[in-house]
Order: structure tokens, then sequence, then C-alpha cells
């Protein structure tokens, strides 16, 4: 069993300061597209948030609402992703994580699995880009070394989010190894440019098959 870890507290100032998680795509929110995608494959949903509000506005808003459990950023630290992770994972009932940003809206179950079934031998599986850009934040861990170097990554000030990779059992696992198309599946909203190339995908699979296919 699996515990799916969703970092929800973000703001993007590229896209006019607006709380990231509820960013409508095709009048959906991010977040419920993201669960919607993702939803089938746990038992358990976390939701890290910074703020009581922003947990108010997620529920408000979302109508998938079973088995979410939700969660404020460890006040002992300044806020960041690391510092979701890290509490996020501390709530975590189950000992294998999948923990994502809020902003992959066609991260598919099947390349989920496959991050998930390839942890067994190691403490996280995270994807790489040819080019060695890593995707850290729609990755699979292990709930317990994750704590611990998370813990003390930001012990000693470090607040990248892969600063506890260095520590863990790592295995970078190409994207191209996951899916014929990670340019669609890991493709994320930063930028108004962003949402609308992924409205064009949308558009581009509305008739056929779906940008979620392994494929």
């Amino acid at each position: 069993m699996y515990s799916l870890i969703v970092l929800a507290g973000g703001f993007s100032k590229r896209l006019s300061n607006v709380f990231k998680p509820l960013v409508r795509l095709k009048n959906k929110p991010l977040i419920e597209i993201l669960l919607s995608n993702l939803n089938e494959l746990f038992k358990e949903i976390i939701i890290v948030v910074k703020y009581y509000e922003q947990k108010k506005a997620i529920e408000k808003t979302l109508h998938y609402k079973t088995n979410i459990t939700y969660v404020l950023d460890d006040k002992l630290f300044e806020d960041g992703p690391l510092v979701a992770m890290y509490s996020g994972a501390k709530k975590a009932h189950y000992h294998k994580l999948f923990i994502t940003a809020s902003d992959y809206p066609f991260l598919s179950a099947y390349v989920v699995k496959k991050l998930l079934e390839k942890l067994s031998d190691y403490e996280a599986v995270v994807p790489i880009w040819p080019n060695g850009y890593i995707e850290p934040l729609a990755a699979s861990y292990k709930k317990m070394p994750l704590i611990k170097y998370s813990y003390e990554a930001l012990m000693k000030g470090e607040r990248r989010v892969r600063a506890p990779l260095n520590y863990m059992k790592t295995y970078y696992v190409n994207v191209y190894e996951l899916t014929y198309t990670p340019e669609i599946v890991f493709h994320n909203i930063n930028t108004e440019k962003d949402l609308m190339l992924a409205e064009k995908i949308i558009e581009k699979f509305s008739v056929g098959s779906s940008p979620n296919h392994p494929s």
C-alpha cells in the first residue's frame, strides 16, 4: 500500500501570484485533475499546505474528498518544498510514498505505479531527463529514510529538494523508460505559457487517446 503526498502550499509569482493548486485548466483546478488521475493507486492521500486558509480553500473546491488528510508545514523550519515533503512524510501511514507538486496535470497512474514498483530496491526513485535535470517533485520515496535525511538536511540549513537524495540510495530512472511522452507527462504549470500549452495538449487529445496513455 502507498501514500500519496501532494505539496499544495505554493503561490505562483509567474501566474499573477495565485494559489497554484486552484489554478483552473479547462475549468478544473489543477489539484482536482491530479487527484482524479492518481487516486486509484492510493489508500491514503496527504495534502500539505502552509496555512489553514489554504486547507479551507482546497476543501471548498475539491469534489474528490475520500481518504484525504491535510497537514500544515512543520513550523520548526522555514517554508519550502523540502519542509513540505518532510511534514507530509511524518504523517504518512505507509512505507512507500509518492510525492508530487499539485501542478502536474498529466501525471499518469501508469507512470506513478512504475516509479513505486522500482522503489523495492531503493530509498528513492527519481525521474531524470537526458540533460541531467531531475524531477524530485514527481518521485517515489521510502518514508523513514526520507524523514531522516530531510530532517538532517533542514537542520543544516539545506533547503533544496534534492538535498536528501545525496544521502539516500537513489535510482535515477530515465524519463523515456517511464513513458514515450515525458514532455507531456511531466509538464507542470509555472507560467501562463505553461497553462496555454496544457490547454492545447488537452484539445489535441480530446478526440482519441488520452495524454495519460502510457505511450
